[in-house]
C-alpha cells in the first residue's frame, strides 16, 4: 500500500468491502417486497412510492462504501471555558514564548500577532505522522479582515505565523514568557471577544472523506460503479435527491487535527497546484462554534507537506479560511 493510500484510503471499495457492505449494509426495500426478475424489478424500482426508501438506501449504502474505503484517523477538538495555563492545548488568549524567542509580529507591519490557537501534544490522544510531544502554536493578525490570510501566497507566513516548540516547560513561568496581545479598537478575531480563551481536548476518532474535499467526486463514482445496475440506474433518476442525504450522512466539520477538510466554498487542492497537491496532510481546523466564528460561519484550515511534518518544519504550512 502506498503512502496516498496510508493517508486517504483505497481510490476504489474492494471486493471484501462490497460484500461486506451487501452483508452488513442497509437492506434494500425492493428485496423487501420479494421481487424477483427483471421486469418486476424494474417496475418496483419505477414506482414513486418507493422512491423516499429507495433514497435513503442508496445514500446510505454509498456512504457505507465511502466509509470503508476513505476512513482515516482523525483527532476531534472539543472547545470549553475551564481555566486553562499558557502551555495548555487552547483557542486564544495567553501564550508561552521561550527564552531567546520573540512573540511573532506581522512581519510587513510590525504589529503583534494574536493567537488563534496551540496545541500540546503531550496532551493529546497520540495521531500516527504527527508529534507525541511538543508545543504547536497558530497565530493569526488581528488588525487584518482577512484575519491575516494572504491567498496569492497562502504559505510566505508574513502576516501569520506556525511556531513549533519542542520542550514544554513543566515548572511555573515566568511572567515575561507569556504574553496577551491587548485588543485595541479595531481588533478583528475571530473570536467573540478579548477574554475569549477556550480549552482544548481531544478524542481520537475515524473520519469518512467529506463532500467539500476534492477527491471526494473521484471516490463517489468508483463506489457507483461497483453497486449493482437497479442501484445504479436510480442513482442516475434521482441523483440530486440522494446526494443531499448523502451530504447529510457524512457532513462533518469541527475543530480537528488530521481526517478529512471542511470547506464552505471549494477546496483550494482542486486547483492542482504543485504547492497545495504536496501539502495534503491536514494539520489543524478551527471551524464557527460557540465563541469562535470567521467571517460569515466560516472554517480555517491548515496544510503541510507529510515528509515536513515528519521533519518537524512548519514553514511550508498553508493557511486558508472561507466562509459563506
Amino acid at each position: 500500500m502506498g503512502l496516498l493510500d496510508k493517508l486517504f484510503g483505497r481510490d476504489t471499495p474492494s471486493e471484501e468491502v462490497v460484500r461486506k457492505v451487501a452483508e452488513e449494509g442497509p437492506r434494500n426495500p425492493i428485496d423487501q417486497l420479494g421481487v424477483t426478475g427483471r421486469l418486476q424489478r424494474n417496475a418496483a424500482y419505477e414506482d414513486t412510492a418507493h422512491i423516499p426508501k429507495l433514497t435513503d438506501y442508496v445514500a446510505e449504502k454509498l456512504a457505507q462504501l465511502l466509509r470503508y474505503s476513505t476512513e482515516m484517523p482523525v483527532l476531534r477538538l472539543t472547545a470549553t471555558d475551564e481555566p486553562t495555563t499558557p502551555t495548555d492545548s487552547k483557542l486564544g488568549g495567553a501564550f508561552y514564548v521561550p527564552e531567546g524567542m520573540r512573540p511573532p509580529r506581522n512581519l510587513d507591519t510590525g504589529d503583534q500577532l494574536y493567537l488563534l490557537a496551540q496545541i500540546n501534544f503531550s496532551q493529546m490522544p497520540h495521531l500516527a505522522g504527527f508529534p507525541a510531544n511538543g508545543l504547536l502554536q497558530f497565530f493569526i493578525d488581528g488588525e487584518d479582515t482577512l484575519y491575516g490570510a494572504d491567498y496569492d501566497h497562502p504559505q510566505s507566513q508574513r502576516s501569520w505565523r506556525v511556531r513549533y516548540i519542542p520542550q514544554v516547560p513543566v515548572t511555573a513561568l515566568h511572567p515575561g514568557r507569556v504574553v496577551r496581545p491587548a485588543w485595541h479598537d479595531d481588533t478583528t478575531l475571530p473570536f467573540e471577544g478579548p477574554d475569549t480563551e477556550l480549552k482544548l481536548t481531544a478524542q481520537l476518532g475515524k473520519q469518512t472523506i467529506t463532500p467539500s474535499d476534492y477527491r471526494f467526486e473521484d471516490r463517489l463514482q468508483r463506489c457507483i460503479g461497483t453497486m449493482n445496475e437497479y442501484d445504479r440506474g436510480f442513482f442516475r433518476d434521482h441523483e440530486a435527491e440522494i446526494r443531499d442525504a448523502l451530504d447529510s450522512l457524512l457532513e462533518s466539520g469541527g475543530h480537528q487535527m488530521g481526517g478529512y477538510p471542511l470547506f464552505t466554498q471549494s477546496d483550494p487542492h482542486d486547483t492542482r497546484d504543485p504547492m497545495w497537491a504536496k501539502a495534503s496532510v491536514l494539520l489543524l481546523q478551527v471551524d464557527s462554534i460557540g465563541d469562535v466564528i470567521f467571517g460569515d460561519s466560516g472554517v480555517a484550515n491548515f496544510f503541510i507537506a507529510p515528509g515536513d511534518l515528519e521533519r518537524l518544519d512548519f514553514s511550508q504550512t498553508l493557511y486558508t479560511w472561507d466562509c459563506y
